[in-house]
């Protein structure tokens, strides 16, 4: 009976060639257009013509989301792209936002992930000693598969995009009560959501030990408040 199982790919950029049919020496360009907000596409195809060097970190971006060999590598080629607008902030990334966007550009990448080969580290199997007993149905599992979440979905994509404009924002001068109260995260869970993806981004590294050390501020300064009304209380008494 023939093999039915998909394809698979070393890299973002063979699955998107080989699922959109085209060479790989347009994959930047066909990503790029694709991930342009729809209101950048007029003023971008004058640029492409006249100003091509104003996409140079664009395409270095997408460059490397195209050598992405697992989920992880493509998003941290995500998060190049996403600090692009907080390195740069022209009029024309910023106001105008003449920029590719990170959402289309997760929309259109994602689901190649499942296409892409398995990394050495995750296919490796457990060796049992000489004397164990194989369990029911002979299968072994793989290192890590117990406590393997499974591939990280857009949601999370999602949610460090948020803990990114939430930085983007503090680091802007805005209140941290007002810029979390619109990031759409809920307020008890910022904490662990930080910890949780914090490694490999120093950005949100600072912001949760920001976050952290102005929230004991604030207790101390309710703990102050409440030791001076109970001082006033007492010099008040006859």
């Amino acid at each position: 009976m023939a093999d039915q199982s998909p394809q698979q790919f070393d890299t973002i950029r063979e699955a998107f060639c080989a699922v959109h049919r085209c060479g790989p020496e347009t994959f930047e360009k066909k990503v790029l257009w694709f991930g342009l907000h729809r209101h950048a596409w007029l003023p971008a195809h004058w640029m492409w013509w006249f100003e091509r060097d104003y996409f140079v970190d664009d395409l270095g971006a997408i460059r490397h989301m195209g050598d992405a060999r697992s989920e992880p590598e493509l998003q941290r080629a995500i998060d190049d792209l996403e600090n692009l607008k907080l390195v740069e902030r022209s009029i024309r990334r910023g106001t105008l936002a003449l920029r590719v966007s990170a959402t289309r550009t997760i929309r259109l990448l994602q689901p190649l992930v499942p296409l892409l080969k398995p990394l050495p580290s995750q296919t490796e199997m457990l060796r049992p000693p000489a004397n164990y007993n194989t369990p029911a149905g002979g299968a072994y599992a793989r290192v890590g598969a117990a406590a393997d979440p499974g591939p990280r979905n857009e949601g999370t994509a999602l949610t460090i995009r948020r803990l990114k404009r939430l930085h983007g924002d503090v680091v802007a001068g805005r209140d941290w009560k007002l810029a979390l109260g619109d990031s759409g995260l809920e307020a008890d869970r910022v904490d662990a959501l930080l910890a949780e993806n914090s490694e490999g981004r120093p950005e949100l590294v600072w912001l949760r030990r920001y976050l952290t050390e102005h929230r004991e501020l604030e207790l101390l300064r309710e703990e102050n408040d409440r030791l001076k009304k109970a001082l006033e209380a007492l010099t008040r008494k006859p």
